[in-house]
């Protein structure tokens, strides 16, 4: 290892003196749909990164290997099918258009796309200049040290090993990458658009208190904890508090209970509002009081659900898993521990009796966590590779 940098520091777009020659990268990743955070910011990168790098042609591949929510990570034998045809569509602008670099999104730690990963790796990487992995699900690593055979391993450090560069989300994440010994590690935080700001609502004393939840519908996210949490608030500070519940359920089981369980507290305290577009989105977020996201997801990396909350200075309710306590500030932003709805249930009380909220963590979000940024960092790191 050479090390690893942090491109946060970067202001403007590079220089075109940044590349010195003209550079070509090829994306091989996911955009929408499904809609989750790393196809989003796959489609933020190829939406943004040839005016930041003007110099720079990219090109795109797009292994649409998912359906929808409930089907993101499973096996079928017609993912392998359009992988394959994935591979030959690179190896065929690789062709029309010279030498280029690889950018990739590499797996979690789970079997079914690690095995797509080598297929990707063992028929393209030899014909690039460059492997650039971009680590937006966490967790590989230690998957390879805890739970893998050793010829899992073996062939995932073989095809997969020694990227020139891996750019990862947060200091906190870097060990994941470092696995695989890559030459060089940059640091990009995720990035959104800026929704521009609504004025706050302000909610008579009386009134309920709305929470929000946006996200992956699983107990791993912090769903049930969270309409536990409401239950006991409640029960505390009789009808105080109303959920709405923004998202995509990964399986039947999962929908079933969460309808039983919401169902259980009475009627208008939950509401499912299923998926929600952007616009939708950034209605819920300016009109509620506060965002509940208590994750425990074992691939979670930096949420975009908790970066769009700050861009609407939202209060905030979350877990300290992985990088998520350096990617806030401190003011009205309360921790609990995993699986803990009776200290979500003592968070929510305590948001509803505080100060109203004082535009803080919208700064954070301009300071940190905006489109432009993204993509400055993006760029830095990519020249990086030269």
């Amino acid at each position: 290892m050479r090390g690893w940098a942090s491109c946060s520091s970067a202001h403007s777009f590079p220089h075109r003196a940044t590349f010195q020659a003209e550079m070509q990268l090829l994306v091989f990743a996911q955009t929408p749909p499904p809609v989750h955070g790393q196809s989003l910011m796959v489609q933020t990168l190829l939406a943004g990164l040839p005016k930041a790098v003007p110099d720079l042609k990219v090109f795109h591949v797009n292994p649409r290997l998912s359906r929808d929510a409930r089907d993101v990570g499973r096996w079928r034998v017609g993912k392998m099918v359009l992988v394959l045809g994935c591979c030959l569509r690179a190896l065929a602008l690789r062709t029309r258009h010279g030498p280029m670099n690889l950018y990739y999104v590499p797996a979690p730690g789970r079997r079914a796309p690690l095995y797509r990963d080598w297929v990707v790796m063992l028929i393209c990487r030899v014909f690039f200049r460059r492997l650039i992995l971009h680590w937006h699900g966490i967790g590989l690593g230690a998957w390879l040290d805890e739970r893998a055979t050793a010829p899992e391993r073996w062939l995932t450090r073989r095809l997969l090993g020694r990227a020139d560069l891996a750019i990862v989300l947060a200091p906190e994440l870097v060990a994941d990458a470092q696995a695989l010994s890559p030459r060089k590690v940059a640091i990009v935080r995720n990035g959104i658009e800026d929704p521009g700001t609504e004025p706050a609502l302000t909610r008579a004393p009386a009134d309920p208190t709305q929470i929000l939840f946006i996200g992956l519908c699983t107990p791993a996210k912090g769903l049930f904890d969270t309409l536990t949490a409401v239950a006991v608030a409640n029960r505390r500070v009789e009808g105080a508090f109303r959920l709405l519940v923004a998202g995509s359920f990964a399986n039947a089981r999962d929908e079933e209970a969460f309808h039983s369980q919401a169902a259980a507290l009475g009627t208008g305290v939950v509401q499912f509002l299923g998926f929600a577009d952007d616009s939708s989105k950034h209605a819920l977020l300016a009109k509620a009081d506060v965002f509940c996201f208590p994750t425990t997801h074992p691939h979670e990396g930096q949420p975009l659900s908790l970066i769009e909350a700050l861009a609407h200075d939202l209060p905030i309710i979350t877990t300290r898993w992985r990088a998520i306590p350096g990617m806030l500030p401190t003011g009205h932003v309360w921790f609990v521990d995993p699986a803990r709805p009776d200290q979500i249930a003592d968070a929510l009380i305590a948001c509803r009796n505080s100060a109203p909220r004082n535009g803080d963590r919208r700064r954070h979000f301009l300071a940190h966590f905006t489109r432009e940024r993204h993509l400055t960092q993006f760029a830095a790191a990519l020249a990086m590779t030269k």
